[in-house]
């Protein structure tokens, strides 16, 4: 075998016309005779959330069983090729003071920081992914990514549930063309003259570094041109995704805000996102990040589903035929999407496994029976194996519904390398998650 000195920085750019590409891991980056250690033993960790609001139909959510040999609902269904990927959960929750009555505002509140809300003003906790992001947002170029597909309400609603200190709520990102840009404009910032030149000819952003790939794929090996080639055509994708729903003229509806760059299709919408938050991921961009599927108490509605009524009307549904029905395909849509974003985190390979496998990742709602705001017992999955440290195939129940979700926060914590001892109305790690 020849060794070589030469490799590329892990930070190396594609630099073009107001943009900056950062690339995907390859193993150009680490020097020939660490290579194979590098990708096999200390692979980098990743850990998202996932989040989705207003609960679900408990009776077609929970599988039926337990641990290996669990039978998928039917809101789980569509997650069954991806069964080894991820592990399913009941019995945690995220009630601080159970003294209160359930809401909105406590529950997207205390759902990823354990604390229970200061009523009248904002004064929670640090959540659970800006912890993390302290420790893994110091090798990356954003700390954290906050995202989601609504704009927030300026009413009771208009915090999210990620929160940088116990006063300081981070606000997120709904329009994916900001979110492009953000990632893949210089500093944070695209040239708009550049942009509006690329539109007008109908290009891309990645034309203006056609040439600095096609000398960068001449120092590399056959698996990293492919990867290469695979992100390449990603972003290509995302901009041409993203160009379409922006030139299309919006309808003529009154007091309608319609934002450039976003699918009117709410699934559309959710794919962007997700291959947006793949993208920062695979490039390294961030190892940290939050996506909110809709805004809590959202009255978003479903016409492809054949749904009428609004999400927050049909989750107040006092065990009602219609809305019960309603809330389960809503649920099995969210699984779908959800194995979407499963399937193409997998089919990235960084080494012998994949961005799936050296990632960890909650699927969750604030909420599990919405009609009460009930915080306990909440539908939970975590995907993804923390590279190797984290096994899937497994339906795990807790009793009763006692076991604070910042249990398993201090887990995940623990799984992807930042230990900690107490986060939130935490009581202890849990153990049911190793290997």
């Amino acid at each position: 075998m020849i060794v070589t000195r030469k490799h590329l920085s892990r930070r190396t750019l594609l630099r073009g016309a107001g943009t900056a590409f950062a690339l995907p891991l390859l193993d150009a980056m680490v020097p020939a005779l660490r290579a194979e250690r590098f990708t096999a033993a200390a692979p980098v960790r990743r850990l998202g959330f996932l989040f989705y609001p207003l609960g679900v139909d408990q009776d077609r959510w929970k599988p039926k069983g337990e641990g290996a040999d669990y039978q998928f609902s039917e809101a789980l269904a569509p997650l069954a090729p991806h069964r080894d990927k991820f592990v399913v959960m009941s019995g945690l929750s995220s009630d601080p003071d159970r003294s209160k009555p359930g809401f909105h505002d406590r529950a997207l509140s205390s759902f990823m920081t354990g604390v229970e809300m200061t009523k009248g003003k904002v004064h929670v906790g640090i959540s659970v992914d800006q912890l993390a992001a302290q420790t893994l947002g110091k090798e990356t170029q954003f700390a954290s990514l906050e995202l989601a597909t609504e704009k927030n309400n300026a009413g009771a609603n208009h915090i999210g549930p990620v929160f940088k200190s116990e006063t300081v709520p981070l606000p997120f990102e709904y329009n994916p063309r900001f979110v492009f840009e953000r990632l893949f404009g210089e500093g944070g910032r695209i040239d708009p003259a550049a942009t509006a030149a690329r539109q007008a000819a109908d290009r891309s952003s990645l034309d203006s570094v056609t040439e600095r790939i096609a000398e960068l794929k001449k120092q590399l090996g056959p698996g990293d041109k492919r990867k290469l080639d695979e992100y390449i055509e990603s972003i290509r994708d995302i901009e041409r995704r993203i160009d379409v729903a922006s030139r299309k003229k919006p309808a003529d509806l009154p007091a309608t805000d319609r934002p450039a760059g976003a699918p009117d299709s709410w699934p559309d919408h959710v794919k962007l996102m997700f291959d947006l938050q793949i993208l920062a991921v695979q490039a390294d961009l961030t190892r940290v990040w939050t996506f909110l599927f809709a805004r809590e108490a959202t009255s978003i509605n479903y016409p492809h589903l054949g749904i009428t009524m609004g999400h927050h009307e049909i989750s107040h549904h006092n065990f009602e035929k219609d809305k019960l029905d309603a809330l389960a395909k809503i649920n099995v849509e969210q699984s779908r999407l959800f194995a979407y974003f499963l399937a193409r985190m997998d089919a990235l390979k960084e080494g012998n496994s994949s961005l799936l496998d050296h990632s960890l990742i909650l699927y969750g709602s604030d909420l599990s029976v919405p009609t009460s705001h009930s915080q306990r017992d909440l539908p939970i999955i975590v995907a993804g194996g923390a590279a190797g440290r984290v096994k899937g195939g497994r339906y795990l129940k807790f009793p009763g519904d006692t076991t604070p979700l910042t249990n398993l926060y201090l887990t995940m914590l623990d799984k992807v390398g930042i230990p900690t001892e107490k986060f939130g109305d935490s009581t202890g790690k849990l153990n049911r998650l190793e290997v």
